[in-house]
């Protein structure tokens, strides 16, 4: 499956997976779930033996890989970016940067089973040169050669993503089929409300077979579904913005020679979570939330602001997309943009008032329009 960034960034999901490999100039990552879900089948046995069943899980998996390469070599070529490809113990995902026009999105979703397609057939081929007889659709395979299970694994994999919903690929060709027609939010919608329905007939399938795996995939695909209404709702507030609409321009700044106590006291009275760092009217550094508490605790409220202070920080033009700017906030980096014009300061963007934004836009949206009075 593809994925599209979200403002929400990547220092948890990056530390908790293994970079195994780069292709292309992505990376390739295995999320910790992925190697206790092997060894949770190696230990249970599986239907074929621990160790074989592991290993078809691997080479399914690698299947799994080529399908996210697939997404991801065609966005480039479409000039869509890819952060990294994941594999979980329920897939693969890859993080596109930005969002996809609907025409992208529509080549890039079907791109993924498109490759399983195509290994289904070369390994048809194979068995057809090895065995001498075509392979059978055997769900079960618990009598079917190595072979067989994996072509059987890439049929199902090219036939469970192309399910019209989301957060399969399948759901994604029909919100760009959608998005050719209407708007991004309203198409989201409809593609993720048939996910959610669908995943409430899996989970309660699942309950009534006592099927652990399709309650999970029932959980992931109602999850991945509302994930994507709340981003592209979210975003679609932000469209046809611009910096200069957000921005908070009252603000206090600090100097470098100033104390960590003084900033204390700035953001207790001004509710201020970041202070711009000046040496004249040149910004020189950031002190944010998080750099202001580490220095009161290591030096004490004496110490100085250019100690503790960001002088890598992120900056960004006025009349800039709303919506570009908010891919550049991060769990790794939440801090501030400052927004300048010819090295002039103009307003800050934080967090904390784009939220706020999204709030306000949000309760427009939702505001009930009068019924209109006959006379």
């Amino acid at each position: 499956m593809s994925r599209p960034q979200q403002p929400a960034g990547s220092a948890t999901h990056q530390s908790l997976s293994l970079h195994v490999a780069t292709v292309a100039g992505i990376p390739i990552r295995i999320h910790f779930t992925f190697f206790l879900f092997l060894a949770w089948i190696g230990f249970s046995g599986g239907t074929n033996g621990g160790v074989s069943w592991s290993l078809f899980l691997v080479a399914v998996f690698f299947c799994v890989v080529l399908h996210e390469l697939g997404h991801a070599l065609v966005a480039k070529r479409l000039g869509v970016t890819t952060r990294d490809i994941t594999l979980y113990p329920i897939g693969g995902v890859a993080m596109l940067e930005g969002r996809p026009k609907p025409k992208q999105e529509l080549w890039i979703s079907l791109a993924g089973p498109a490759v399983n397609l195509v290994l289904a057939v070369l390994i048809a081929l194979v068995i057809v040169l090895v065995e001498g007889s075509f392979p059978r659709l055997d769900l079960g395979m618990q009598h079917s050669s190595f072979l067989t299970q994996l072509w059987i694994a890439n049929v199902m994999l090219a036939v469970f993503n192309m399910i019209p919903a989301f957060p399969m690929d399948g759901g994604r060709v029909l919100r760009a089929w959608l998005g050719l027609r209407m708007a991004e939010a309203r198409s989201t919608q409809i593609a993720g409300g048939i996910g959610q329905g669908l995943a409430i007939i899996l989970a309660v399938t699942g309950l009534r077979t006592q099927s652990f795996v399709l309650v999970l995939i029932a959980i992931f695909v109602f999850v991945g579904a509302a994930q994507e209404i709340s981003g592209t709702v979210t975003r679609s507030f932000l469209e046809g913005h611009i910096l200069a609409d957000v921005m908070l321009t009252r603000f206090r700044s600090l100097t470098s020679g100033e104390s960590l106590d003084t900033a204390a006291n700035l953001m207790i009275h001004n509710a201020q979570h970041a202070f711009p760092i000046m040496n004249g009217d040149e910004v020189i550094g950031l002190l944010t939330r998080s750099q202001l508490a580490q220095g009161l605790t290591e030096d004490g409220p004496t110490g100085y602001v250019a100690r503790w202070m960001l002088r890598d920080f992120k900056v960004a033009g006025p009349n800039d997309p709303l919506e570009q700017a908010v891919d550049r906030f991060s769990q790794a980096d939440p801090s501030p943009i400052l927004v300048m014009e010819e090295d002039q300061l103009l307003g800050i963007l934080a967090m904390e008032n784009l939220s706020e934004f999204i709030m306000l836009e949000n309760a427009k949206a939702r505001r009930v329009q009068p019924t209109q009075r006959r006379i």
